[in-house]
């Protein structure tokens, strides 16, 4: 294994963790203030005990994408890892909440925000070089 792809690896990932930590502590909370304000309180109950998983998805769905790169490649692998830390995140407050609209609402943040997330991820990586 070359610097290269170890240097793809830690950066992605550490995109990937502040992708995850931005996620967790502004975008969600955004999300849920404006469309599902009834929400907050299963929200913050939520979260606490949350953080350190979501961050960690994120930080794998990161280093993926930027080991593989492309564009297309990366909105989808990072995509992906949001929507699974959306979901995660979603059940515990739906599941708090007794309301299974907050698990829409956080899948699909999850996914549109990891989706952007990868193609910025995943173009500025480039594709990965073979070898």
């Amino acid at each position: 294994m070359n610097l290269n792809r170890i240097h793809r690896i830690f950066f992605g990932g550490v995109i990937g963790l502040l992708a995850g930590f931005s996620f967790h502590m502004a975008v969600l909370p955004f999300v849920a203030e404006h469309f599902l304000p009834a929400m907050l309180d299963a929200l913050y109950t939520a979260m606490r005990p949350a953080i350190l998983w979501v961050v960690g998805v994120w930080t794998v769905a990161g280093a993926l994408a930027a080991w593989w790169g492309g564009a297309r490649r990366g909105s989808l692998i990072f995509g992906a890892g949001g929507l699974l830390a959306g979901v995660l995140l979603g059940g515990m407050m739906a599941w708090g909440a007794q309301s299974w609209s907050v698990l829409l609402a956080s899948a699909a943040a999850g996914w549109l925000y990891g989706w952007g997330a990868g193609l910025l991820v995943g173009a500025g990586f480039g594709p990965a070089a073979e070898g």
